[in-house]
């Protein structure tokens, strides 16, 4: 038996296939994200609409590029970054839950650091089983935790921008002021960062099958890219 491209089908592949709610949880996911998009564009909230098109363009970008439906990121990556965009978009911002609730908006950003973190994980983790980044852990984990950190300092700034372009107060929370609430985001976003670092690792080392999904998909879209 043979795959897409005519290679063989040890029976490996099969074995790394996602599983079925795994499948099933991506297009739900999918469907809500591309439902809560139009629910913005109707409201006229246009750049929250723009941020949920970018997911789902992120989503979409690894098989494109690489020329081929095998290289889609590993589903572990995509559900992660569709979590991520349902929290913020659909039940943060369309449902209402940062304006009603005092802990979502601080659970949120500790979470999506989380994310982030293990997601830049398996990033580095790809790059040096190719051989592309040759870096110690040490100096990987630190560059993971600023990634992190990095990233919720521009989310803030967006935030900035947005309450002066177009008056929408996402800056602050019904407990605190702008200025309190910002510092402890980015307070969350470090420690997100340490947590989602050390959860990757462990995460590696005990999921062979995931392992096994980043390494393939690495050899894979470097692959094309070389050739």
């Amino acid at each position: 038996m043979t795959d897409d491209a005519g290679a063989p089908d040890t029976g490996r592949g099969h074995q790394n296939a996602p599983r079925r709610w795994e499948i099933r949880t991506a297009w739900l996911l999918r469907l809500v994200i591309l439902s809560t998009a139009t629910a913005h564009l109707v409201q006229g909230k246009y750049l929250y609409a723009l941020l949920c098109f970018v997911v789902i363009l992120v989503v979409v970008t690894p098989p494109l590029l690489a020329r081929t439906s095998r290289a889609n990121m590993p589903l572990e990556l995509e559900l992660a970054a569709l979590w991520g965009a349902v929290s913020d978009m659909s039940l943060g911002r369309l449902a209402g839950l940062y304006a009603g609730t005092l802990w979502f908006d601080k659970v949120l950003h500790f979470g999506n650091s989380v994310l982030l973190s293990f997601l830049a994980f398996l990033i580095v983790y790809a790059l040096r089983f190719t051989g592309r980044l040759r870096a110690s852990s040490l100096v990987c984990g630190i560059g993971i935790v600023l990634l992190s950190l990095g990233v919720g300092a521009l989310w803030e700034i967006t935030e900035y921008a947005v309450d002066l372009a177009f008056k929408e107060g996402a800056q602050g929370s019904p407990a605190m002021n702008p200025l309190d609430d910002t510092m402890w985001d980015l307070i969350l976003d470090g420690a997100g960062g340490v947590l989602g670092a050390l959860l990757g690792s462990a995460y590696m080392g005990w999921s062979r099958r995931s392992a096994d999904r980043i390494e393939g998909f690495a050899k894979l879209v470097l692959g094309e890219v070389d050739g």
